[in-house]
């Protein structure tokens, strides 16, 4: 079916003219000469788009694109005037304008923009009920746990969530789900409908992830042949996450810092400066207090986002919601595996409440997915379940001898990567763990495995948190 088209003007003459040029057969055209009219007839039978005339005796076409945006955030609506100044298409544009085009108006231009934009609508639908999807996904209630500290976490959300735009700090050690309670806080919030943009601040080298946050002017470098939103323009009328910004070299530091401060920034090149709204959360599963006494972490900056924080337990310090977890995780899996697990045995479950999680609830749910893909059973067993002692990262290490040798005639270069592979050996790939032996951030020990080849193919675009 053709899509139907309102056409809007107190020039009837003008509004049929816009109609007829548009094309007979390919849209069906309604024209009206009054505001009331139009909406009325919106109300009863939705149009699929409106083009709307600005200057008006009884509404303006800008109160009226305000009245057709708020019961349709995707309806296509193109404002026109003869009268075109920045202001007034500044305004039609804040009301909800899709366009603003000026008469007498290019009917190929208008076309095109039209055909676009009601090509465009499924799509925007689509991605709105995915984004509603999430939001039951990220809810408040998405944090699983009776003890009274994930209550509390629970309690810190909803405050966070009443309050207009706080710079948020998640702490807590890796695994204990600060990725769950950001989304949790960005899906309770009028910000809910913006984006959540995330970035983890110690997967990328320096020069990188400033281009990633702030974006670029074409030309601002070598390679930037087009210009880049940054991040935290993306994230403009959102959430922005910055994860692990312990790991923010001091430079970006001083930056972000900046940013917080005046919700102002430039983009890498430009001398032009941007101002967003959003709502700025950050986590770290480091000691913030002892990075800013150690000189590593700037203490105004500290300060800044340190304005509302929480703890997230680690799972060894809520046992009691470990059957809650675990039944919650097979859950998932039946669901992903199509399989029908229906319960988790006593044997099981002590098994699980033996062990001390150092992964926390990403480490169970990890063993939850391992052991259901080896069950065919309607229960789950501790036959079922990995080796979980074996599981321990630092067994490994501590069975490697207290030493290190290298053959003679080696490079400093090759001396450099041998080292570098055998800690990585030792501490089974743990990265965090693998830096603090070594000294170094896990930026440069990215850039260090990069250097000598080390990467997995998975993760040359920068090491997951």
């Amino acid at each position: 079916m053709n899509a139907k088209v309102y056409i809007l003007d107190d020039d009837l003459v003008h509004a049929k003219l816009v109609a007829a040029n548009l094309g007979p057969g390919r849209l069906r055209t309604q024209v009206f000469d009054r505001p009331d009219a139009l909406l009325a007839r919106h109300a009863e039978e939705p149009a699929d788009a409106v083009i709307t005339d600005l200057v008006m005796p009884d509404l303006d076409g800008v109160e009226v694109t305000r009245r057709l945006r708020a019961a349709d955030r995707h309806l296509p609506i193109f404002v026109l005037t003869g009268h075109a100044d920045v202001t007034t298409a500044i305004e039609a544009l804040k009301a909800g304008a899709t366009e603003y085009l000026t008469k007498p108006v290019n009917i190929d231009e208008l076309t095109t923009l039209l055909n676009r934009a009601l090509a465009e609508r499924p799509l925007l639908e689509e991605g709105a009920s995915l984004e509603q999807a999430r939001g039951r996904r990220y809810s408040v209630q998405a944090i699983l746990g009776r003890h009274p500290k994930i209550e509390e976490v629970r309690a810190f959300v909803r405050r966070m969530a009443a309050v207009p735009r706080p710079t948020v700090l998640l702490l807590g050690e890796s695994g204990t789900g600060k990725n769950l309670v950001a989304r949790a806080l960005h899906y309770s919030t009028p910000q809910a409908s913006g984006r959540f943009v995330e970035i983890n601040c110690s997967a990328l080298p320096t020069n990188l992830l400033e281009a990633e946050l702030f974006g670029y002017k074409k030309g601002a470098f070598t390679d930037a042949r087009e210009p880049k939103r940054g991040l935290i323009e993306v994230a403009d009328g959102g959430t922005l996450f910055l994860d692990e910004i312990a790991e923010l070299d001091p430079e970006l530091q001083a930056k972000l810092l900046n940013f917080l401060e005046s919700r102002r920034f430039r983009r890498l090149g430009s001398t032009d400066e941007i101002e967003v709204a959003l709502r700025l959360v950050t986590a770290t599963n480091r000691d913030l207090g002892a990075q800013v006494k150690a000189g590593r972490f700037r203490a105004d900056l500290y300060y800044r986002i340190t304005v509302a924080a929480v703890t997230l337990p680690p799972l060894r310090d809520i046992k009691s919601d470990l059957p809650l977890l675990a039944d919650h995780f097979r859950d998932t899996f039946n669901r992903e595996f199509k399989k029908r697990v229906e319960s988790i045995d006593t044997a099981a479950l002590a098994a699980l409440h033996a062990w001390d999680w150092p992964g926390n609830v990403r480490e169970l749910r990890n063993v939850i997915e391992r052991a259901m893909i080896f069950s065919d059973e309607p229960t789950l067993k501790s036959a079922n379940l990995p080796p979980l002692g074996q599981l321990d990262r630092g067994t490994r290490a501590q069975s490697r001898p207290d030493h290190f040798q290298l053959p003679r005639g080696l490079s400093l270069a090759e001396a450099e990567r041998a080292y570098i592979r055998q800690t990585l050996e030792d501490t089974g790939g743990d990265i965090q763990r693998a830096a603090e032996l070594l000294g170094i951030s896990r930026k440069n020990l990215w850039e260090k495995r990069k250097k000598h080849g080390l990467l997995e193919p998975s993760s040359d675009r920068g090491e997951p948190s």
